[in-house]
């Protein structure tokens, strides 16, 4: 079974999607600007406050701070070696806080902050790139910057633009970030909350066969959009114990490919339950964060760096967003560099607060 990797860069954002003979498995988003912490890494760390149940909130540096899973017994202001497990992760109004704990066999440094480890984009290249058969980028930029981060020489990568354009990633972007996606007959609609991500079924078809569709279509879209953790289904009701035997069985068959997880079998009203490891934020929370349903304004920050990279013309380019982009926009200097060196010209920054979506470029033509 071959494996194409699409690496779709552009300043400040990666989308990675894994290709299985020719069919979108996978969509990964990495952000160089807003990834600092990496899973199985260490670090020392500074008990802060001690909580109930074992837990504390420990200081890793840089303003980080991280939840400690059974704390040992050490007083405030102790410091200890930790683990990274998870990530933070995005829940509609707030923040979790990263997940670490203890790493008994390594002790810990006199200050807070980093082991030496693998740097972010490293790690997400070397995930990304396991099982590959080939790279397909954009252009022969990204390809050579791809080259320096990737330890195996004889890997294949090739430029096809063409073929990422193909892939349609900006169409499946929008689907993760207003969470519908079309079934035979109705539509799977995936919705964020603090408790878990609920998935629910609609349509006016036959509800058997919308529950089979939707069984067949939402572990492809559970690995296809990286969401872990909690995930409750809400399937349409069923007649009989036989469909609800039926339903189980083509569950069991399209989750074969899903990974580690545990699936309770529906119940009288069609419940099923999915629990998946998770490392980090789903594609739809690195899109909308603490905002189910839209754009971040991190998010649309990249979505206007990614539209000025796909602009026109030799002029200068004006940025123009809401405030709140801007802002966004003016800490990222490095991701504005690598596109003023793209586009080989000055790049402006224009706040406007009438500006819709994410904005818009402006090419000028003096």
């Amino acid at each position: 079974m071959k494996q194409t990797l699409l690496w779709d860069e552009c300043p400040g954002e990666v989308r990675a999607g894994l290709l299985k003979d020719g069919k979108l498995v996978e969509l990964r988003i990495f952000r160089p600007q807003a990834s600092s912490l990496v899973p199985t890494t260490i670090y020392t760390a500074r008990i802060k406050q001690r909580l109930g149940g074992g837990k504390a909130i420990v200081d890793l540096g840089s303003l980080i701070e991280a939840q400690l899973e059974n704390a040992p017994d050490m007083p405030e202001g102790h410091l200890l070696a930790v683990e990274l497990v998870r990530s933070a992760i995005p829940e509609p109004g707030r923040w979790k806080l990263p997940l670490v704990r203890t790493a008994p066999d390594v002790s810990a440094q006199s200050t807070v902050g980093l082991h030496p480890g693998q740097e972010p984009r490293k790690w997400f290249v070397a995930r990304m790139l396991v099982s590959v058969d080939e790279v397909v980028c954009a252009n022969a930029n990204v390809a050579r910057d791809l080259r320096s981060d990737i330890a195996d020489e004889g890997l294949r990568i090739s430029i096809d633009p063409e073929r990422i354009e193909q892939a349609d990633l900006d169409s499946l972007v929008e689907s993760a970030v207003s969470g519908e996606f079309a079934i035979d007959g109705g539509v799977v609609s995936i919705e964020r909350t603090r408790a878990m991500t609920m998935i629910d079924i609609d349509g006016s078809g036959d509800p058997v066969a919308l529950n089979l569709a939707a069984a067949r279509e939402i572990p492809r879209l559970l690995r296809l959009l990286d969401i872990g953790g909690q995930v409750g289904i809400d399937f349409l009701a069923m007649p009989d114990r036989a469909a609800r035997q039926n339903l189980d069985s083509a569950l069991a068959t399209a989750c074969v490919h899903l990974g580690p997880h545990e699936r309770t079998a529906a119940n009288g009203f069609g419940f099923v339950q999915i629990i998946r490891p998770r490392h980090g934020p789903s594609a739809p929370e690195i899109l909308c964060g603490i905002t189910p349903g839209r754009l971040s304004v991190e998010s649309k920050a990249v979505a206007l760096l990614r539209a000025a990279t796909r602009s026109h013309g030799h002029g200068k380019r004006r940025l123009v967003a809401t405030p709140a982009v801007i802002d966004k926009l003016q800490g990222w200097l490095s991701e504005i560099q690598k596109l003023r060196k793209i586009l080989g010209t000055e790049i402006e920054l224009v706040p406007d607060s009438s500006a819709t979506g994410y904005g818009h470029v402006h090419v000028s033509h003096i």
